[in-house]
């Protein structure tokens, strides 16, 4: 068995971005740039008003009355439109600032009296004018390689004039689930069998993270596994395979994998729950053995799968945030063993739940992190430091 730290230094050396690929910035929520993005325009790119007013042409400040010539809407052009000494032109927010205008007044500040306009209150020169180039300049750089392209970048570049975008393409994945005694949901529960959940809970927990999954299941059969585990690695660059990975008489899913051409990069691992993990290359796609047991499958998945994932489409920012709390209990456990328990945060305080063995996953209508333990330790006190992975 290897420690959680030796596990976690194998997947970052082992795991590499996908390829790059074309796509419309509209649908690239989630996405990494692969290259810089520069600015194709001045933003704003022109002189605009940052609110309903009167643009006024007035260089000297104390100056209070002037002409009144019109009107400029959001839209219009008025690049002809040169404002005189003593002259202001009706104008509203986001609406392009006419030549020589030295300020916008806002409408609050504003007497009219037919085309005659006086100001209450003193402004001062450039005053509520968004200036040209004030956000970006055109050819700078908009958004660097590496950026993830959340819903604020995506609407800064679509306001820039950007349409496409070259991003770190997602992974195709595969779920495969092994095991005779599992039973779909929607069907009468039989003696002896449970219902198939786990390709389901790791579906959605991709889908949560931004990541779409095809499911299966096979029966505890050696060459049924190894048959299914072949087609699913064909098409998938990230393979999930759950039960069959520990060392019952009908758990085939280590050696089908050995036999088809998997490097085994590391089995078993120092942690409760989740020892069986098993972790892998076949050609370019990236497998996963998650233990059988609900509880550690979704364990491992946050713990491990969230990290190849993150190397695979270049994010630089974990999906999980890793940060510290205080305990709001004493604890022991086996000194051995690195341990992920189910918990609570509150007001930076972590409960631990019940309901931590690795079949059960009762304790997540509760649980909004998970709390890490470190192997080499056997006794915490309350009010100690740990290490949490939050999950909201």
């Amino acid at each position: 068995m290897i420690t959680v730290k030796s596990a976690f230094e194998i997947i970052d050396a082992s795991v590499q971005s996908l390829n790059s690929k074309m796509i419309p910035i509209i649908n690239a929520l989630g996405f990494t740039l692969t290259e810089d993005v520069n600015a194709p325009i001045h933003m704003p790119p022109f002189n605009q008003s940052a609110m309903d007013g009167y643009a006024i042409n007035a260089p000297n400040p104390k100056q209070t009355q002037f002409h009144l010539i019109g009107e400029i809407q959001a839209g219009d052009d008025a690049s002809e439109i040169k404002l005189k000494i003593g002259e202001a032109i009706r104008i509203f927010t986001g609406a392009m600032v006419p030549k020589m205008a030295t300020t916008v007044a806002k409408q609050e500040i504003i007497e009219r009296e037919g085309d005659r306009i006086r100001l209450t209150e003193r402004c001062e020169s450039g005053l509520n004018i968004r200036k040209q180039g004030e956000q970006i300049v055109k050819d700078q750089i908009a958004a660097h390689k590496g950026t993830e392209l959340s819903p604020g970048v995506i609407g800064y570049l679509i306001g820039l004039g950007i349409t496409e975008v070259s991003v770190i393409r997602k992974p195709r994945v595969c779920i495969v689930a092994t095991g005779n005694e599992l039973i779909a949901p929607g069907n009468s529960l039989p003696p002896g069998k449970i219902y198939e959940s786990n390709t389901f809970m790791l579906k959605t927990a991709f889908e949560e993270f931004g990541f779409q999954a095809e499911i299966s299941t096979v029966p505890d059969d050696y060459e049924a596994t190894k048959t299914s585990l072949k087609n699913a690695l064909e098409d998938a660059d990230l393979l999930i395979v759950s039960g069959g990975i520990s060392v019952g008489d009908y758990d085939f899913v280590g050696k089908a994998l050995l036999e088809l051409g998997t490097q085994q990069l590391f089995h078993r691992i120092k942690q409760k729950p989740g020892k069986p993990l098993f972790f892998g290359k076949h050609k370019n796609a990236i497998v996963f053995g998650l233990p059988g047991n609900p509880g550690a499958a979704i364990s491992c998945f946050y713990i491990y799968v969230l990290r190849a994932l993150q190397k695979m489409i270049g994010k630089v920012q974990p999906f999980l945030k890793n940060t510290n709390a205080t305990l709001a209990q004493d604890i022991s456990k086996n000194s051995s063993l690195t341990h992920f328990m189910k918990a609570r945060e509150e007001h930076q305080q972590i409960v631990v739940l019940p309901a931590q063995s690795s079949a059960m996953l009762s304790a997540y209508n509760q649980a909004n992190c998970l709390l890490v333990l470190e192997e080499g330790r056997s006794e915490w006190k309350k009010d100690d430091v740990v290490e949490i992975y939050s999950l909201i």
